[in-house]
């Protein structure tokens, strides 16, 4: 009889634990569209992500002052301080990947974030921005005036 019981709880525990438990959602159970890969990444994976993806837009949003300086080649430039920067950022192309930057991280971080809660599909943001470009020696352009 205190077998009975035991197996009785046991059973009724086991299916207790399998019912409450959450099904992990796998890339099969979403839609290709719903996928959405936003990552910081050190200087050296952006170059290689660079390199891999050459649909890949390079999107800079450092103030004008700062692009003067130097940037990465074939960047575009859309000011984080600009007072319509949001409405820039919407109006891109959101299936594409972007490698976003700016002097050092936080503007950046600022912007994959916007451009992730805008549903774009695949963001890089690069750790320490422009300066850990820079300080590792990678290359980088001076705008020509």
């Amino acid at each position: 009889m205190k077998m009975t019981k035991i197996i009785a709880l046991l059973l009724i525990g086991l299916t207790v634990l399998s019912c409450s438990k959450k099904e992990k959602q796998t890339d099969t159970d979403v839609a290709s569209e719903d996928v959405i890969i936003s990552e910081v990444v050190s200087a050296d994976v952006f170059q290689r992500k660079l390199s891999e993806n050459p649909n890949a837009v390079i999107l800079d949003v450092r103030t004008p002052e700062e692009v003067a300086d130097g940037y990465i080649e074939g960047a575009i430039n859309i000011d984080f301080r600009s007072p319509d920067f949001q409405t820039q950022i919407g109006e891109l192309d959101k299936s594409v990947p972007y490698m976003v930057y700016c002097a050092s991280g936080g503007r950046s971080g600022d912007t994959a974030t916007l451009m992730k809660e805008l549903k774009f599909k695949e963001v890089y943001d690069l750790k320490e921005g422009f300066k850990g470009w820079s300080a590792k020696g990678l290359p980088s352009v001076l705008p020509s005036n």
